[in-house]
């Protein structure tokens, strides 16, 4: 045994004195050394090779597994994704973008307003405002480009075969019908704007609109594609909690002109509506929960316009005439900004309206509100554009740059407040001096503080309050 290990030990011995020996000679003759630094260098390289080879393959599976967790379950986050695009909303057809202010007068009908309503002077001046209006207001008195609310727009079909037509009425139904709901005129103004005929119809959009039924027969004997029109449109300026019904719809009539079924276009972007319903409701609450214990409604008001102002960012979008885009997302156009500021609102129990018509050269969307000093203006977009409160609790003769427009000439007339932030004039732009006779621009106090929304709605305020 001794000897196995005395010859292992030399053995031993015998290597060290070589590798001392070589390594002298390398000292020496640095070449010699070469060859096995290529072999090293070599080595290395495959070893590094091997080891992105796995890191890459170890990517490529996590990949894999999450793509394949995703897609199966659907996810709300990903079903609530839209695809920004500057061409307008994703619909189930196309919206037509090219109407003029003339094409609006000539295809208003009045037919399904209430007859108490139209004969009611108070609206005098607004109806003949738009069924006659004067010259646009100079260019330079309102903001540019900040104007994109599109009016409903139905897709008629003919059935001109009567057995096809009666087909269709036999497999048809009414859905839901509404009956028995009611809707108090102090929030929804719209609903009382129509007639007897008008209001069937329109409880029964609402109701089949709640109960997801893409499909349903009028209620109404002998209907008329004005009288489903005028209801569709006070129900959407009513209830911007519907934010998954697209202003498209499709109408189709028999072959003695009267509707025979209702199509409701729903927002293709919303895979699972009770989901998106919850978290659009959910997101609502926490942006008004630090306005509730606010002490008056102007103190709500000027709240949640200052918090619009601080979340919203002016953005065409695919559902950008849905109040999704602006309750949920923070990207929309006028007609989220009015829908957004008009919920909000309504949740903190103070009557507001979603005005529209002409606003500056184009069609445009604001608020009515209901103050204890009477009905207001409120424009929150073109506040926005300018930083500003110029557009702020406006009479009409102050928001004359502004023109009502079809069901919206019979919202309440708007006075003069004096619950404006201190030092705003409320004159849009410019003011008069009867002193000196002299016309001066106006400036509007900008907030020192602002206001930071997480994802889920919750409100921080930063700055200086």
């Amino acid at each position: 045994m001794k000897d196995i290990l005395s010859k292992i030990l030399y053995v031993i011995l015998a290597i060290v004195v070589l590798i001392c020996l070589f390594i002298g000679l390398c000292a020496v003759n640095p070449d010699l050394a070469k060859p096995l630094k290529d072999i090293a260098a070599d080595i290395e390289a495959k070893r590094q090779s091997r080891i992105e080879a796995e890191q890459e393959e170890s990517t490529e599976a996590a990949s894999l597994e999450i793509s394949v967790d995703v897609e199966p379950e659907e996810s709300e986050e990903k079903e609530q994704e839209v695809e920004v695009s500057a061409d307008g909303p994703e619909t189930a057809h196309p919206y037509n973008f090219d109407l003029t202010y003339q094409d609006y007068v000539d295809e208003w009908d009045d037919s399904a307003v209430d007859d108490d309503r139209k004969s009611d002077p108070d609206y005098e001046e607004f109806v003949d405002a738009f069924i006659n209006p004067k010259e646009d207001v100079e260019e330079g008195d309102y903001p540019e480009d900040i104007s994109h609310m599109i009016s409903p727009q139905p897709e008629i079909i003919d059935i001109e075969d009567e057995e096809q037509a009666q087909e269709i009425i036999n497999n048809v139904d009414y859905g839901e019908t509404g009956e028995g709901l009611e809707f108090d005129e102090l929030y929804y103004p719209y609903y009382h704007m129509l007639n007897d005929r008008g209001q069937a119809i329109y409880r029964q959009i609402y109701a089949n609109a709640l109960a997801l039924n893409e499909s349903f027969a009028p209620i109404t004997e002998a209907t008329t594609n004005n009288e489903v029109k005028s209801a569709f449109c006070c129900v959407l300026d009513d209830h911007p909690e519907l934010f998954w019904v697209d202003i498209s719809f499709y109408t189709q009539y028999d072959y003695q002109g009267h509707v025979i079924e209702f199509d409701f276009s729903f927002y293709k972007s919303f895979k699972d509506i009770p989901a998106a319903r919850t978290k659009f409701e959910d997101m609502a609450k926490n942006l008004v929960a630090g306005a509730r214990d606010l002490g008056s409604p102007y103190e709500k008001e000027l709240y949640v316009h200052d918090l619009i102002l601080d979340k919203l960012n002016y953005q065409f979008n695919s559902l950008d005439q849905s109040a999704y885009s602006s309750v949920v997302q923070n990207y929309t156009v006028c007609a989220g900004y009015a829908r957004c500021f008009q919920y909000l609102m309504q949740l903190l129990e103070v009557p507001t309206y979603n005005c529209h018509g002409w606003g500056g050269s184009e069609r445009h969307a604001w608020n009515v509100i209901k103050l204890d000093d009477g009905f207001h203006n409120v424009d929150c977009t073109w506040d926005d554009s300018l930083s500003s409160y110029d557009y702020f609790n406006l009479s009409d003769a102050e928001n004359d740059s502004h023109r009502r427009m079809e069901f919206s000439v019979y919202l309440p007339p708007c006075v003069s407040s004096d619950y404006r932030p201190e030092g705003a004039t409320g004159i849009p732009g410019t003011d008069y001096n009867a002193d000196d006779e002299t016309t001066y621009v106006t400036s509007s106090p900008v907030k020192t503080y602002y206001f930071i929304i997480d994802a889920d709605g919750n409100v921080s305020v930063a700055g200086e309050e």
